[in-house]
């Protein structure tokens, strides 16, 4: 092989890049019980037209839907007490019901999947006398890392692509950036975690409150479309190297 064969350091970050990727999805996975089996079998249906991501798509979908309605619990008027506290609800109709909940968040989630899935999350649980009482404000599912996992990669990457397709084009980018040090004091990040956090979560319901004002009644296929903002603060013990690069 001659000098001039050899990748050039872009390419090979490229194909690096690519291998840490896979590495990393797959030691999610094997982290979260899925089998090499199954983790095969899903790289051999990434190759099909249509994938076979129906069951996902739906649950993902139902999954964003109840973080509209926990939102609708924790804004609507109708549901909040003269403290503005969410107030609990009863399962069947009325005024104060999951069932005007959902109508009122204008989701199209059906009531009784609605009732499954709050029953098993601990952002609400049930009073004495069965009524559903709002926790947290932001919807959880016990053991959903992986669909969760699955939405926001796929949804990075798009983004990665849309920015790349702009940058050509010359039209305006998605937001698409990050804050980085890479050597820091994990004993005193505490106070920095807290500080992100809530400035995150007044920016996150501000924004919310702006789309949500945007969503249409009925979907129109020719004009419907998605607008999201995804934030998360990450950490990672990191060590120094023993050894320098070696330049050749």
């Amino acid at each position: 092989m001659t000098r001039n064969s050899l990748p050039s350091l872009s390419e090979l970050a490229v194909q690096q890049a690519a291998t840490a990727l896979v590495k990393a999805t797959f030691k999610f996975l094997r982290r979260n019980g899925i089998s090499q089996t199954t983790i095969m079998k899903s790289a051999q249906l990434t190759q099909r037209p249509r994938g076979g991501v129906l069951q996902y798509r739906k649950l993902v979908r139902a999954y964003e839907d109840m973080g509209m309605v926990m939102s609708a619990w924790y804004t609507l008027p109708k549901f909040l007490d003269s403290e503005g506290r969410p107030l609990p609800l009863k399962e069947g109709r009325g005024l104060l019901s999951i069932v005007n909940l959902i109508q009122l968040s204008r989701v199209k989630i059906p009531v009784s999947l609605a009732v499954e899935l709050l029953r098993r999350s601990p952002s609400v649980r049930q009073d004495p006398d069965g009524n559903f009482v709002p926790v947290r404000r932001v919807f959880v599912l016990p053991d959903f890392e992986v669909p969760r996992a699955a939405l926001v990669i796929e949804r990075y990457l798009d983004t990665l692509r849309k920015n790349f397709s702009s940058q050509k084009k010359g039209t305006s980018l998605l937001l698409e950036r990050n804050c980085h040090v890479p050597e820091i004091d994990v004993r005193e990040i505490s106070p920095i975690l807290r500080d992100i956090r809530e400035r995150g979560t007044a920016f996150m319901d501000s924004v919310d409150g702006d789309i949500e004002a945007h969503r249409i009644r009925r979907s129109r296929r020719k004009v419907a479309g998605e607008l999201g903002v995804l934030i998360f603060a990450w950490t990672r013990p990191t060590t120094r190297r023993s050894k320098a690069i070696r330049k050749d």
